[in-house]
């Protein structure tokens, strides 16, 4: 087949679907914005428009060609491209390729500069050795999470968000990417998240790091932008306000699950975050799922 041939087949596509931000939006580390799926041809403009925001690209066909900052790569299927749009970037088919089709999400959330600082994402923007089959999925149902805009769809989106970029993070910590502090400070944060109901002390999540106290609170500071125990709290009471929302459980219950034995500590701490108390919380979700 000719290249104008295949051109003159191809369909192009241009889906795009907004996340309205809802009650939740704040509580959430990460907030996804927009996402869509898109087929273009080497004909049509590259994409340079600037926000703030980061965005994944995940090539399903074709090839494309992303620049950032007069560096190019290319966007081969499988791959998963990580960019900052508030950077000056461009990017389109490739033009020796009848086209390009991929799945695409534009986010927000605390501590993500951070961490494509140091995954060094700039100069490398291509994540050519993650599962690209195990992660399609996953875009695929965001897609589905924003479309349907329920009630839901946020928290879930932040779930799915947050794989995204733990597998991301994994595959350049499995090439050795990752200094060495940044991948202990990355496998405390996992294990906490894990057992949120452990009373994590700083001089245990130091031991866990291989750091000093010292270290572990300047490290934290680069890169979440807070302490460790305000971060863990938040960590607490996220999880706590996921709990609230879908499930029925006692809220002495869910608190003895975010690493809060002391109903009434957790209930300071969750309206100091949230604004609201814990019951409030949920009767605002419950509210919203049965008029949404």
């Amino acid at each position: 087949m000719s290249h104008a041939t295949s051109l003159a087949e191809i369909r192009t596509l241009d889906d795009v679907f907004f996340q309205t931000p809802g009650r939740l939006s704040r509580a959430l580390p990460y907030s996804l914005l927009v996402a869509g799926r898109r087929i273009c041809t080497p004909v049509e403009a590259p994409i340079a428009r600037r926000f703030n925001q980061h965005t994944l690209i995940l090539t399903m066909g074709g090839k494309g060609a992303l620049d950032v900052n007069g560096q190019t790569s290319l966007l081969k299927e499988g791959t998963i491209a990580w960019l900052d749009s508030s950077m000056l970037y461009s990017h389109g088919c490739e033009p020796h390729h009848s086209h390009w089709s991929y799945l695409w999400l534009g986010f927000v959330g605390h501590g993500l500069d951070t961490l494509f600082d140091s995954l060094g994402v700039e100069a490398d923007p291509v994540f050519s050795g993650v599962a690209q089959y195990e992660l399609l999925p996953v875009f695929e149902d965001i897609l589905r999470e924003v479309e349907a805009s329920g009630f839901l769809s946020e928290s879930r989106c932040f779930a799915l968000l947050a794989q995204l970029v733990s597998a991301l993070v994994s595959e350049r910590a499995d090439r050795g990417d990752l200094s060495g502090a940044a991948q202990r400070l990355h496998t405390v944060l996992e294990k906490v998240r894990a057992d949120l109901s452990h009373p994590w002390s700083v001089a245990e999540l130091a031991l866990a790091a291989n750091l000093s106290q010292a270290q572990l609170f300047r490290r934290f500071r680069q890169r979440m932008g807070t302490t460790p125990l305000d971060w863990l709290r938040h960590e607490r009471v996220n999880a706590a306000k996921r709990l609230l929302v879908v499930t029925d459980d006692r809220i002495g219950g869910i608190a003895a699950k975010c690493g809060y034995p002391d109903p009434f500590h957790f209930a300071r701490d969750f309206k100091r975050l949230a604004g609201v108390t814990p019951t409030e919380f949920r009767r605002q979700g419950q509210s919203a799922m049965l008029h949404g």
